[in-house]
Order: structure tokens, then C-alpha cells, then sequence
């Protein structure tokens, strides 16, 4: 049974070292890239595992602060949004305004139009 521990606690170690290597997002691993920490890992029993638990530990206390994802902002608070709704409907006011002009100048040219038409011969 003693000769068994030390191999259970290194396959142990291993497992642990590969799934962590495995889910540990890539901006986040330490040093080399995945393929060599894995292969780090399973070529050199003990060592592989203790180095990548350690490299980990090391990156974590060097980067105390997370990288923050930026939050959304709702559009009634993102003043960008807000200018472009107004700038959108600014052009909607212009285009409505023109339309109503031509139509009054349209109908202004129906009426002198029709009145020369009423004549009574």
C-alpha cells in the first residue's frame, strides 16, 4: 500500500493539473501555450503538474484585478444612443417640414389653377 501512494497522489496530481490546464481560459494561462503545458503535464510525471499549479498561483497573485467586462447600458443612459435618436429625428422634422411646404405650395397651385377655370362663359 505505501508503494502505491506516491503513484496514486502523482496520477492524482496529473488529472487535476490536465482538467485545470484544460478549462483555464486561454488569456488567463500562465506562460507557454496549452499544447505545451499539456504536454508539460503528462510527460513529466511530478513535475509537470506541481509547475502548472504553481505558474497558476503565480499569475493569479500578479493580477490581483480582473479584466471587467464591459456592462451594457441601457439606451436611455448611453448618450451616444440619445444623439443619434435626436440627430435621426432632427432629419425626420427637416423631411416632414419640406413635405409640408410642398404640399401648400401644391395646393396653392391647384387653387390659382381651378379659380382660372371657373370662368362663366
Amino acid at each position: 500500500m505505501t508503494r502505491a501512494l506516491p503513484i496514486v497522489v502523482a496520477v492524482v496530481l496529473a488529472v487535476y493539473a490536465l482538467i485545470d490546464c484544460i478549462q483555464t481560459d486561454p488569456a488567463e494561462k500562465p506562460g507557454p501555450r496549452r499544447g505545451i503545458w499539456l504536454a508539460l503535464i503528462v510527460l513529466v510525471p511530478v513535475v509537470g503538474p506541481v509547475a502548472w499549479i504553481i505558474a497558476k498561483a503565480r499569475r493569479g497573485r500578479a493580477r490581483p484585478t480582473q479584466r471587467r467586462v464591459p456592462r451594457p447600458v441601457a439606451p436611455d443612459d448611453n448618450p451616444e444612443f440619445l444623439r443619434e435618436i435626436k440627430q435621426i429625428d432632427d432629419r425626420h422634422e427637416q423631411m416632414l417640414e419640406q413635405w409640408e411646404a410642398d404640399l401648400r405650395r401644391r395646393e396653392e397651385e391647384n387653387r390659382h389653377r381651378s379659380d382660372g377655370d371657373d370662368d362663366p362663359r
